[in-house]
C-alpha cells in the first residue's frame, strides 16, 4: 500500500550578529585599502557599461596588483563593487536619477580564508599571520548552533559583523494573519483572533528626543552635529529594541498558531507628511516617530529564521479594502462620529 505525503519546502534563512569593535592601525589601513579597491572597480565599471560580477572581475582584477592586499580581498571588493553598481542599475530602470556611486567609509569584507575558533574571529593578515578578535557572550551562543554555515565577516571602524546561514523546514501554515502598522500601535489579526501591540512610548521617546535638541542654545555645527549624532542614535536604539521585542513575540505567536504573516505595500506613505505640506515640523516630527520600513524587516528576517511564511501583498490587492467588511465583502460605515476606529457591517450585523 503505497501512501503519499509530501515533505516540508527547505529554505535558507540569511542574518548577521554584530558587536563593538575597535581596529588596530594595521586593520585600519587594510578597510582604507579595500575602500579604495572598490571605488577603483565602481570607476571601471561605469567606464565599461559593466555591473555583473563575472564581467567586472575578467575586466579589473588585473589592474588590482598594485595593492598590496591579499586576494582574498580583492575578490569580495569586486562582489561588493558590482553589487553596488547592480543597485545603481535597477535605480536608472525605476526611471531614477542616481549620483555616481562610491564608497565613503572604510571596511573589510572577506568570505574566504577566515576562522572562528573557541569563540575568537581570526582575520587574515597574509603570510599565514591572524589578527584575533574576541567575541562576545551572544554571538558565540548563536554560531554554537551546528546547522548554522558561516559565510562571511564584515569589519568596520567601530564593529564586526558576522553573516550566517542555515537550511529552515518550511511551516505549514493553516491560516494568515494580517500586519496593520498604526502610529500608536501594531495591530496583527484574522478573522478569529486579533491582538494589538502597544507602541506608543516611540512617540514619547521621538518627543523627549526632539525636546532635548531645541534645548540646545549654542549654534555652534561642530558641536550641533556631534550632539545631534549622540541624541539621534539614543533614539534610534531605543525605539528599535521596543521593535525588536515586538517582532519577536509576532513571529513566536505565527509559528505557534501555524499562521502565515501578511503585509500590504504602504511604500510612499511618508510622502503625506513630508516637508511642504503645512502641517508643521511637530506634527510632521510625530508622524514619523518611528520607521513602518524596519518592523517589517524585522518580523520578515525572523520569519525565515524560524520558517515562518511572509506574504507581501500588492496596492492592488488591497486597494479600497479597508472601506469593505473582510468578511462579506459588504461595505462598512462608522458606528459613531466620536468612535472613528469602530466601523459597523450592516450585513453581517457586527
Amino acid at each position: 500500500m503505497n501512501s503519499e505525503f509530501s515533505l516540508p519546502e527547505i529554505i535558507t534563512a540569511i542574518k548577521s550578529v554584530k558587536q563593538q569593535f575597535q581596529p588596530t592601525p594595521e586593520l585600519l589601513q587594510m578597510m582604507e585599502t579595500f575602500r579604495q579597491i572598490v571605488n577603483d572597480c565602481i570607476r571601471i565599471g561605469l567606464d565599461n557599461d559593466i555591473s555583473t560580477m563575472k564581467k567586472l572581475c575578467n575586466l579589473a582584477y588585473k589592474q588590482l596588483a598594485s595593492y598590496e592586499i591579499m586576494s582574498y580581498y580583492k575578490l569580495c571588493a569586486i562582489s561588493h563593487a558590482a553589487g553596488i553598481l547592480a543597485n545603481r542599475k535597477k535605480s536608472i530602470k525605476r526611471n531614477l536619477r542616481p549620483r555616481r556611486p562610491y564608497a565613503t567609509k572604510p571596511l573589510l569584507v572577506s568570505c574566504y580564508g577566515f576562522k572562528i575558533i573557541d569563540g575568537i574571529l581570526k582575520v587574515p593578515l597574509g603570510d599565514r599571520q591572524y589578527y584575533d578578535i574576541l567575541l562576545n557572550d551572544y554571538i558565540r551562543r548563536v554560531l554554537s548552533d551546528p546547522l548554522l554555515k558561516i559565510r562571511s565577516f564584515t569589519l568596520t571602524i567601530d564593529s564586526v559583523s558576522i553573516c550566517c546561514s542555515k537550511e529552515v523546514a518550511q511551516v505549514e501554515c493553516t491560516d494568515i494573519e494580517g500586519v496593520d502598522r498604526n502610529l500608536r500601535n501594531l495591530t496583527i489579526g484574522n478573522l478569529e483572533n486579533i491582538v494589538q501591540y502597544d507602541l506608543s512610548k516611540t512617540i514619547d521617546i521621538a518627543d523627549n528626543t526632539r525636546s532635548i535638541i531645541r534645548s540646545f542654545k549654542r549654534n555652534d555645527i561642530r558641536v550641533r552635529r556631534k550632539l545631534y549624532g549622540k541624541y539621534g542614535k539614543r533614539r534610534k536604539n531605543r525605539i528599535n529594541q521596543l521593535l525588536h521585542h515586538v517582532s519577536k513575540v509576532v513571529v513566536q505567536s505565527a509559528k505557534y498558531n501555524k499562521s502565515a504573516i501578511t503585509f500590504e505595500d504602504i511604500r510612499h506613505i511618508r510622502w503625506l507628511y513630508q516637508r511642504g505640506n503645512y502641517q508643521g515640523h511637530t506634527y510632521r516630527g510625530r508622524m514619523n516617530s518611528w520607521s513602518f520600513a524596519e518592523i517589517k524587516r524585522l518580523i520578515t528576517y525572523k520569519a525565515a529564521w524560524e520558517g515562518v511564511p511572509v506574504i507581501q501583498l500588492s496596492k492592488n490587492e488591497t486597494r479600497g479594502t479597508s472601506q469593505l467588511c473582510p468578511r462579506c465583502g459588504k461595505k462598512i460605515a462608522q458606528v459613531d462620529r466620536r468612535k472613528t476606529r469602530q466601523l459597523w457591517c450592516d450585513h453581517c450585523k457586527r
